[in-house]
């Protein structure tokens, strides 16, 4: 008797690190995939917004999984096809920091994760979402969104030095803005409450730029986005919160808030910008809301699941 083997598209970035330097991984993984019978069709990207477009074919032909090689822009790109759909996305983390992976527990080995995808190990995750009033224009995140400062390094990021150094290109832009810190405050409402802020990160995971731990009680799995709030111009004090957020102890610092919400408003008239899993969004004004349960993932089970 044959058996049916699960269908399955494979999106890939060709640009994304590690497989920039290797570009065989995406045989060895349809390989390690069709061994655990998923025939994948793999499909690499070719500009920046492709992966919705591919992962948006998927979901209209019936496909069951999505399969995404790349870093976190590329996974946050094809999951705005996925959310609120019974097509389940798979990750292979092959980006310059893979926080989505860290966060999950995601299987590095090819193997790994085939065996997840052919034994259903799914898990339902939320996801926040970014809306600009009035403007019809929204976009799913789910990692964080970062208002002013890490939007700003982000945005000062040289991309070939990127290519060449990972992370460290992301430190550099960091230093360089320290430096200048040409910050724009901006406003937020919270659960009812004004704060002024010169920046605000608003998490669905603990985790932030593969180290930090800039809201360490976020969930994945729960129905609320962690926010946490910085309001200081000094350098000294940004470089200390750093050093602390690798730990989350920064959050019982002075000008430092933490709390969970729903839902929020942040505007700026200096036009502030926004991050969304590391890629530059756009500018203030925006709206944030947690989606529940919204993405279905596999990844190992948690002791909730």
């Amino acid at each position: 008797m044959v058996t049916k083997l699960k269908q399955a598209v494979l999106i890939y970035n060709p640009t994304a690190g590690a497989l920039r330097r290797d570009l065989k991984q995406i045989e060895r993984l349809t390989i390690a995939l069709r061994e655990h019978g998923i025939l994948a069709v793999a499909k690499p990207t070719a500009y920046a917004g492709h992966a919705i477009q591919l992962a948006e074919q998927a979901v209209a032909g019936g496909i069951s999984t999505v399969i995404v090689c790349g870093g976190d822009g590329t996974i946050n790109e094809a999951a705005q096809a996925l959310v609120g759909t019974e097509t389940a996305l798979a990750v292979w983390p092959c980006g310059t920091a893979n926080v989505l992976a860290k966060e999950l527990s995601l299987p590095k080995r090819a193997s790994v994760l085939a065996k997840l995808i052919a034994d259903d190990s799914l898990r339902i995750i939320s996801v926040g979402s970014a809306v600009k009033p009035g403007t019809g224009w929204q976009r799913y995140f789910l990692l964080m969104a970062g208002i002013g400062m890490d939007a700003a390094i982000v945005q000062g990021v040289d991309l070939e030095l990127k290519k060449m150094s990972g992370v460290g290109a992301y430190w550099l832009s960091g230093l360089e803005f320290l430096a200048r810190l040409p910050l724009k405050p901006f406003s937020l409402t919270v659960n009812e409450q004004h704060y002024e802020s010169t920046f605000t990160v608003i998490s669905n995971s603990a985790r932030y730029g593969g180290w930090f731990r800039i809201a360490p009680k976020a969930k994945m799995d729960d129905d609320q986005l962690d926010v946490c709030v910085f309001n200081t111009r000094s350098r000294l004090a940004y470089l200390s919160y750093a050093l602390m957020s690798l730990t989350g102890s920064h959050t019982r610092r002075r000008n430092v808030f933490y709390q969970t919400t729903r839902q929020m408003h942040a505007n700026s008239n200096d036009e502030a910008l926004v991050q969304l899993d590391g890629d530059v969004m756009g500018n203030l004004p925006m709206d944030f809301e947690i989606v529940p349960r919204a993405l279905r993932i596999y990844a190992p089970l948690s002791d909730g699941q």
